[in-house]
């Protein structure tokens, strides 16, 4: 009996009621993949035209992960050492 109380009250303090569907659950997670050479991205990356676009620049490919409740959320850019994650821009 103890043992079901116990487990109703950690089910209903991780169960939110009024909780903003928008809300980030943890930090964004930095994926880096390494890239040599175009035929790597059609073998793996889930968007291969921004992996050539990184490769091409002479960058990584890179995705920030964000993790809401309703699944996690993907960007897709470039990573360098000095500047960090980058997004790529429509225009260019």
């Amino acid at each position: 009996m103890i043992r079901y109380l116990v487990f109703f009250i950690f089910l209903l303090g991780s169960v939110s009621l009024v909780s903003d569907p928008s809300h980030e659950l943890s930090k964004p997670m930095l994926r880096v993949f390494p890239t040599f050479r175009p035929e790597e991205c059609e073998d793996w990356a889930i968007l291969p035209f921004v992996c050539k676009r990184c490769l091409w620049e002479g960058k990584r490919y890179a995705q920030e992960i964000r993790f809401f409740e309703d699944g996690p959320y993907r960007t897709h850019g470039c990573y360098t050492e000095k500047k960090g994650f980058e997004v790529l821009k429509e225009n260019e």
